[in-house]
């Protein structure tokens, strides 16, 4: 039995654009960096506020609110707000849909 969940249909997630979800009490954020998906907890470490809306360019997500920026490939925090990365889930996807492993 696979422990990945199915999130959401991938022409569902705009390019360079992110969804929210909620999925088993945890926020995420379905991000689509050129064709290439990624699940991360929608959380900003440096304010704990959410950030989808944020511009998602090359590979990197910024939050809306003061603009720190993380990769998406592993959550590493970029710039001088903070060093706390985000959560990024085990991503794939499967017959056109965004797949998460949500546990730890």
């Amino acid at each position: 039995m696979s422990d990945y969940q199915t999130l959401i249909h991938t022409v569902d997630v705009p390019d360079n654009g992110s969804v929210a979800l909620e999925m088993e009490g945890v926020n995420l954020l379905v991000c689509n960096s050129g064709g290439e998906f990624v699940v991360v907890e929608n959380r900003c470490s440096h304010q704990d506020q959410p950030l989808e809306g944020g511009r998602i360019r090359n590979g990197y997500i910024f939050c809306p609110i003061h603009g720190m920026r993380y990769k998406l490939v592993d959550g590493e925090a970029v710039g001088q707000l903070t060093r706390v990365p985000i959560k990024v889930f085990d991503t794939r996807v499967e017959d056109g849909f965004v797949q998460a492993r949500l546990l730890a």
